[in-house]
């Protein structure tokens, strides 16, 4: 290797450093390379308090109990639940009986939870059979079931429930925690050895004095009639054959170092500590460290108060702040990068017996298989952002963010192209000696020289898009993924210079027919080709699924937020492994195991937990915790109890589990596999139903059948009421056919006489229309003769006037030529005669007449509404109701036109009348 420069010597310096003081300073993991799965329950997923104190799982049902400082924690696979004590107590102790009893220890309290016939947990308490005046103020730390007792006890009390009784033991003094092993019943008085518990009597262990000087924390079987005893801070010992030892080997100096707290012993023979200031430690029997598990390799904290192990082999750990679960026997196996050594690896190959990993830092290698800690090696020159490793022809190319280089086996870092960003290398089979890469802004095509070395080639001519993926599939056509939308199918020219054929699709069509033909549902993000005939699929949610033709599916729980979103990579790195990078690292994935996951999940069957009918005030539920349980039940609700919401759980599975459900009666396709733990149905129509649920496509099927009546008009005796009403119905249509009959002829005869009363009504109405026309224009004549005599007197006093004025001009005349008297008397006589025929009475009289005839009661209620008018006032009212003119109207009265104006200007007084009222159209309107 070329030597380094110096920044990059300082960095290898500080890395080795590093590494031996974590190899030297502590003991160390024989397999820290792969960690196990850990899945984490904070307290915002149990909705309770940080610290728990106490585990346990009842072996009939799978549910897990925790002893929290908010109370009892009921797990059942998909959610928690939280029971409280009567006075709200910490829960520091929990325990389950053969039958089912879930014991409880908290302050000044002790008793049992136990299903009521509905299915939830009720408490029994046994506090009040303890007359022990100090109790009250007594902790309950642990609780201990025997083959026919249960043992309660604090550091200073203990206490034995036996035949539904409770009585207090005596103690060899403030002790710490009772053990059972081998059915056998040990703890430690403080300040003193071991004593075991026989026949209600404690008795003392010989040659266990040694352990007087520290805390006793872990009792194990060690062996067939051994003891292993974990101390806080003197690390571990042996007890056999009545003689004590001391352990010296690196789990005994680790527990001495982080204080042992909890132990437990696994069914293979190994034994799990926790520990108050490290963690999780799992050993096997010699004391060699198999798993050293704290905060950086995932836990949520390093502060173990709890253990217990699950049917399925998993440990779960009560923390000082949340729960987790630790699955030795999940095949995932993970490494993390807590110190951000390595960084994100985006591709990974084996080679010459070497694993490679490019990541956003370079190209590091270790060597694989790996049975200790992994030592990575940088290759120098990488620095950078590593994009592919592809091995072709046995050399190791890597595309990376400033061009494409390749790796020699001595670690050498030779350039093959400057082309930025080679995101993916593809040999092509049409084409051999030739591979097709994609690039930050195109195509680039590879040879082989004549000396097998791998060169650039050229570009590929008018294509810029930035693709991310290049693959060929078995009928040979080239696949391109464009880095942000759809794929390309192409065809290169025979040159291999342009592209001759470019069709874009949002989508790989054959994935969605791979999706079909293997049945897989739900929302896939990815599709990856495995091994032989097996394809990996990414689900929307993070999940990953590995199939085969011949009908295995094994499902992995991942976090969605493990991945990279749009840099998700799964590269099979042998027939033995693929390997999953992560944004915090990688795993493996051992393909051996996928028939083991496959079968156990074919056998896993989930629950139906709950069936809540919704019906307003009258709203119930039905909660069942076992199979056997449910298969007892079956439900028949009413007519208005069709508001269903059903709870389902996959007990005993640490993986977050997926559902699929459907309701058989009104749907028969399954749901897509989802997370949603719960299924809501309204408005049911009566009939017979069958909800089912399964958590694999294949596996078992959980099912419920349940009846919904029909209301009572729907009933079978309201059926038959309604045939009893059809019958009578059928009787009396006879009668009522018959009267209809009648009634039809009445009904015509009455429409004939009402015929032709219309026809008479009609005839008289035309009488009546005839006659009131004819008064129309009796009424028109009138008009015209009224307004004839009206126009015939303003011409007669008309003709008058014109005639007394030339009287008039003649009297002057006579009067100043001083004609003789007798002349001027005639002329005077003539005068007075004109005057009288202006202003004739009878000619009002015969107006009045006509004016009557036309405008009928006008004068009546004019003078009925204003009671002070005189007859000139009438007479100018009648011609202005003729809208009549003033001048017209001085002609009529033989007045002036100023007269006139007077006269209106009197009446609007006695009418009232507002200035900016028209008289006229007062007397036209009135």
């Amino acid at each position: 290797m070329r030597s380094l420069p110096t920044v990059n010597r300082i960095v290898f310096t500080f890395f080795w450093l590093h590494l031996a003081s974590i190899l030297f300073a502590e003991p160390t993991s024989q397999n820290q390379f792969f960690a196990p799965y850990i899945r984490n329950f904070s307290k915002q997923d149990y909705q309770a308090y940080n610290q728990n104190w106490s585990l346990c799982q009842d072996p009939s049902t799978g549910f897990l109990y925790a002893g929290n400082s908010k109370g009892l924690l009921e797990f059942d696979g998909t959610r928690w639940q939280t029971y409280r004590l009567p006075k709200r107590q910490i829960v520091r102790s929990v325990a389950i009986d053969p039958q089912g009893r879930i014991f409880t220890g908290g302050l000044g309290e002790i008793g049992y939870w136990q299903a009521n016939s509905n299915g939830r947990l009720h408490y029994h308490s046994l506090a009040k059979q303890i007359s022990n005046p100090v109790f009250p103020k007594e902790e309950i730390w642990n609780i201990v079931v025997g083959t026919d007792f249960v043992f309660f006890q604090s550091f200073s009390t203990g206490f034995l429930y036996q035949q539904g009784r409770v009585r207090e033991l005596r103690l060899p003094g403030n002790v710490l925690f009772l053990y059972a092993v081998h059915n056998r019943y040990y703890l430690q008085a403080i300040g003193k050895g071991l004593y075991e518990l026989v026949n209600g009597q404690f008795r003392a262990l010989p040659n266990t004095e040694q352990l007087a000087s520290t805390a006793v924390h872990a009792i194990l079987p060690y062996g067939n009639r051994g003891l292993l005893i974990g101390t806080r801070d003197h690390g571990l010992f042996t007890y056999e054959d009545g003689q004590l030892s001391r352990s010296e080997h690196a789990a005994s100096r680790f527990l001495q170092r982080y204080q042992c707290n909890k132990g437990l012993s696994l069914p293979d023979g190994r034994f799990a500590f926790g520990t108050i200031l490290n963690g999780l430690m799992i050993t096997d029997t010699s004391g060699a460290i198999l798993y050293s598990l704290n905060q950086r390799e995932g836990l949520q904290n390093n502060t173990v108060l709890s253990l217990t192990l699950d049917a399925q082999g998993s440990v779960w750990a009560g923390l000082d702040d949340g729960i987790d679960a630790v699955a030795f026997g999940y095949p995932l196996k993970y490494f993390t990068d807590p110190n951000g050594q390595l960084g994100t690896p985006y591709d990974a190959v084996l080679y010459n017996r070497k694993l490679y990993l490019g990541t956003n830092h370079g190209v590091y290698w270790c060597d694989f298989p790996t049975s200790g800690l992994p030592v990575y090696h940088f290759i120098e020159g990488s620095q950078g952002q590593v994009w592919d490793l592809t091995v072709v022809d046995n050399q190791l190319l890597c595309g990376h963010n400033a061009g494409t280089f390749r790796i020699t086996p001595a670690g050498g870092w030779e350039q093959l192209s400057d082309q930025a960003g080679g995101w993916s290398l593809q040999p092509l089979s049409a084409h051999p000696g030739f591979a097709l890469q994609g690039i930050y802004s195109g195509l680039c095509i590879y040879r082989r020289d004549q000396t097998g070395q791998w060169q650039f080639s050229h570009r590929i001519d008018g294509f810029g898009e930035p693709i991310r993926e290049v693959w060929e599939d078995p009928e040979g056509k080239i696949w391109l993924r464009h880095a942000h939308n759809g794929v390309y199918s192409v065809q290169l020219s025979p040159d291999l210079r342009k592209l001759s054929q470019l069709k874009w699709t949002p989508v790989y069509s054959k994935d969605e027919g791979l999706k079909r033909s293997l049945g897989i549902f739900g929302a896939i993000r990815r599709v990856f080709t495995g091994w032989n005939d097996e394809h990996l699929f990414l689900r929307q949610d993070g999940n990953l699924l590995v199939t085969r033709p011949n009908g295995l599916k094994a499902e992995f729980s991942i976090s969605n937020f493990a991945w990279m979103d749009d840099y998700e990579n799964i590269i099979p790195l042998d027939s033995t492994y693929y390997l999953l990078c992560f944004e915090k690292g990688y795993a493996l994935l051992p393909r051996q195991e996928l028939s083991g996951v496959s079968n156990r999940q074919l056998a896993s069957k989930p629950l139906i937990r709950q069936l809540a009918v919704l019906n307003n005030a009258d709203s119930h539920s039905f909660n069942f915790r076992n199979e056997a349980v449910l298969g007892r039940f079956s439900a028949v609700l009413k007519a208005k109890e069709n508001h269903l919401v059903f709870q389902f759980s996959l007990p005993e599975s640490i993986q977050e589990p997926l559902f699929s459900y459907r309701l058989v009666g009104l749907d028969e396709q399954w749901s897509d596999f989802n997370k949603q733990a719960e299924k809501e149905y309204t408005s049911l129509m009566p009939g017979t139903y069958r909800f089912e649920v399964r958590s694999t496509a294949d596996g078992s099927i959980a099912s419920l059948p349940f009846e919904i009546l029909p209301p009572w008009y729907q009933s079978s005796w309201a059926y038959a009421v309604y045939f009893l009403i059809l019958c009578g119905l059928v009787g009396i249509s006879f009668y009522v056919h018959r009267w209809q009959v009648s009634a039809h002829q009445a009904k015509v005869r009455q429409q004939m006489e009402e015929k032709l009363k219309r026809e008479q009504e009609h005839h008289q109405q035309q009488l009546i229309q005839i006659q009131k026309e004819k008064l129309e224009q009796d009424v028109i004549g009138k008009s015209e003769e009224l307004a004839n005599t009206t126009m015939n007197l303003i011409h007669k006093n008309d003709l008058l006037l014109k005639l007394k004025g030339e009287v008039e001009k003649l009297k002057d005349e006579v009067r100043q030529r001083q004609t003789v008297d007798q002349a001027t008397g005639h002329i005077n006589q003539l005068v007075k005669l004109i005057d009288s025929n202006i202003s004739s009475r009878q000619d009002w009289k015969v107006f009045e007449k006509n004016f009557n005839k036309v405008h009928e009661q006008f004068f009546k209620r004019l003078l009925s509404q204003y009671s002070g008018l005189t007859p000139d006032d009438l007479r100018l009212a009648a011609y202005l109701r003729m809208n009549l003119s003033s001048k017209e109207v001085a002609k009529l009265l033989n007045i002036t036109v100023r007269g006139v104006e007077l006269k209106r200007y009197r009446l609007r007084k006695r009418l009232n009348l507002e200035p900016e009222s028209n008289l006229n159209e007062f007397m036209m309107a009135f």
